[in-house]
C-alpha cells in the first residue's frame, strides 16, 4: 500500500416515481391537469470524483456535494441507497460504510445497503423544495490503494 493512490467515484443513480409524467409535463406535450398528482426529482451532478486521496488527511469531507430540488403536488418520500460496497479494478473492495452523508447540517449517517429515508415532505410551493447532502469518506491504512467506484442510488416517491 502506498501513501496515495485512492481514487474515489460515486455515480449518483436517479429513479422517480412518474418520471414519464414529469419529462412530459416539463416538455410541455401534456399539462399538469392531465394528472392528479406529480413527483419530480433534480439532481444536480451524476457522478462524483473525489480525487486522489490518502489516508493522511483521512477523514475527508465533501459539503453540498449532492445538491437537488424536490417537486411534487402530494406527499412524498426522499430515499438513498447504496448499491455496494466501493470496489477497485483490481477487484479490492472498500466498505461503503467508510462513507457517510448528512443532509443539511445534521447527523453524520454512514451508508447502508438497503433504503434510508432522507426526507419527507408535503406537496412544495411552485420552487420546490432544495436539498443539500454532504458526504464524508474516511479512508483506512488497511485498505489497498486503487481506483474505487460505487453507486448511490435515491429515490422519490409518493408517500
Amino acid at each position: 500500500m502506498t501513501t496515495f493512490g485512492y481514487q474515489i467515484i460515486i455515480n449518483i443513480v436517479v429513479m422517480i416515481i412518474f418520471v414519464l409524467m414529469s419529462f412530459l409535463i416539463n416538455h410541455e406535450i401534456l399539462s399538469q391537469a392531465d394528472f392528479d398528482e406529480y413527483l419530480s426529482l433534480d439532481i444536480q451532478s451524476e457522478r462524483i470524483d473525489i480525487g486522489i486521496l490518502s489516508p493522511l488527511n483521512s477523514p475527508i469531507e465533501i459539503p453540498g456535494a449532492i445538491k437537488g430540488t424536490i417537486q411534487a403536488d402530494t406527499d412524498w418520500v426522499f430515499i438513498c441507497s447504496a448499491e455496494g460496497d466501493f470496489l477497485s479494478r483490481e477487484g479490492n473492495t472498500m466498505p461503503v460504510e467508510r462513507l457517510a452523508w448528512r443532509l443539511e447540517g445534521g447527523e453524520w449517517v454512514p451508508f447502508e445497503m438497503g433504503e434510508t429515508k432522507l426526507l419527507e415532505g408535503v406537496p412544495t410551493s411552485e420552487g420546490g423544495r432544495s436539498f443539500s447532502i454532504d458526504l464524508r469518506l474516511d479512508l483506512k491504512w488497511m485498505d489497498n490503494a486503487g481506483d474505487f467506484l460505487t453507486n448511490i442510488g435515491f429515490t422519490l416517491m409518493k408517500k
